[in-house]
């Protein structure tokens, strides 16, 4: 999934919170956090707002 299909994902399925994972690190993905954050600043707000960047190897509590 590239960036840009993440935001169109994000747009049709309006889900709560959007947590991306895997974006870095292998070596067969093409797009980094940097990339991500360029398509998310074209994006609406409110698609914007739900996308939350974890804390790599770091436990974090989410509410469902």
């Amino acid at each position: 999934m590239t960036a840009r299909q993440a935001v169109e994902l994000c747009r049709l399925l309006t889900p709560r919170t959007a947590l991306p994972i895997h974006y870095e690190g292998w070596h067969h993905f093409r797009e980094n956090r940097n990339a991500i954050e360029r398509h998310l600043a074209s994006a609406p707000v409110d698609i914007q707002d739900r996308f939350r960047w974890l804390p790599v190897g770091t436990g974090v509590d989410l509410d469902v």
